[in-house]
């Protein structure tokens, strides 16, 4: 499992970067959350790695959802 955290993680580190510079105010855990989005993980596959509870991921895309503006409506597009 900690195998698999590292190469998404270092397989999508330009990805990252280039999130990190069009919006500056995303965490290192907002960072991991897109990063495990763009790979398409659903909800409770992120809160197994994250381990939290799925609810805790769903309440997470929220708040990304916020600081990304985007609608309840629109989708996460990496």
């Amino acid at each position: 499992m900690d195998h698999l955290l590292l190469e998404l993680e270092s397989s999508n580190s330009r990805f990252q970067h280039k999130l990190k510079n069009r919006h500056p105010a995303l965490t290192p855990h907002d960072l991991r959350l897109c990063t495990y989005l763009k790979s398409n993980l659903s909800t409770k596959e992120i809160a197994l790695l994250l381990n939290i509870t799925p609810d805790s991921v769903k309440k997470a895309k929220h708040r990304l959802r916020k600081k990304l503006r985007l609608t309840p409506d629109e989708h996460f597009s990496f």
